[in-house]
């Protein structure tokens, strides 16, 4: 087993943690998708964590609308079940503390999979340590309210990943990091994605 801690965009296939078990698979019916109610109920619990990543990030003005977003949803959008926000233009501008680790030259380290919630990186992981601090759902008092919404944020989490299986084709471990790291690289430069063949085109 190799293990890549130089930090560079490709870390090392063989490192995850032992046991990739499947979990079970959540109903189809009630999960499947980031257009759920559930999931965007979650999703704008994430929202105070993404205004604070992005001033971290030196973001003020997406800060301020992130922050905006979640009024908007939490009043008129009913907790974040509905988003009302994306309806009036204001879009979703997900950040977390492993996006601005990057932002600060942290390298991602060895990808991982972990069991039952899904693929990550030692970066990614350190920064949904600090996370959790900013989640709502850390502050409920009563532990069976909280422990039941977690639990369901990783049913939900893991039923997205369930629904995009029929997509994947040849290796479905190497399918699933590439496309993880790829997403993550999209979200750290905030879309900005790298042409590969410019140079093609300046030999011309």
């Amino acid at each position: 087993m190799s293990i890549n801690t130089s930090g560079s965009k490709a870390p090392a296939e063989s490192f995850k943690l032992p046991g990739e078990i499947p979990a079970p698979r959540p109903p189809s019916f009630s999960y499947g998708s980031r257009d759920s109610s559930i999931s965007r109920f979650f999703d704008n619990l994430a929202e105070p964590a993404s205004a604070l990543n992005s001033l971290f990030q030196a973001k003020p003005l997406d800060s301020s609308k992130t922050l905006g977003r979640f009024l908007v949803n939490t009043t008129v959008g009913l907790a974040g079940f509905i988003d009302i926000a994306t309806k009036w233009g204001i879009e979703q501008q997900p950040e977390d503390f492993g996006q601005t680790l990057a932002v600060w030259g942290v390298g991602p380290g060895p990808y991982i999979m972990l069991p039952f919630y899904r693929p990550s990186t030692i970066r990614a992981t350190s920064g949904k340590l600090v996370d959790v601090y900013s989640d709502p759902v850390t502050y409920v008092d009563h532990v069976r309210t909280r422990n039941t919404a977690k639990a369901v944020d990783v049913i939900d989490t893991r039923a997205d990943f369930l629904g995009a299986e029929k997509l994947i084709s040849g290796d479905r471990y190497v399918f699933i990091r590439d496309a993880y790291l790829q997403r993550r690289d999209f979200l750290i430069n905030d879309g900005v994605v790298e042409d590969s063949f410019g140079d093609f085109e300046d030999e011309e």
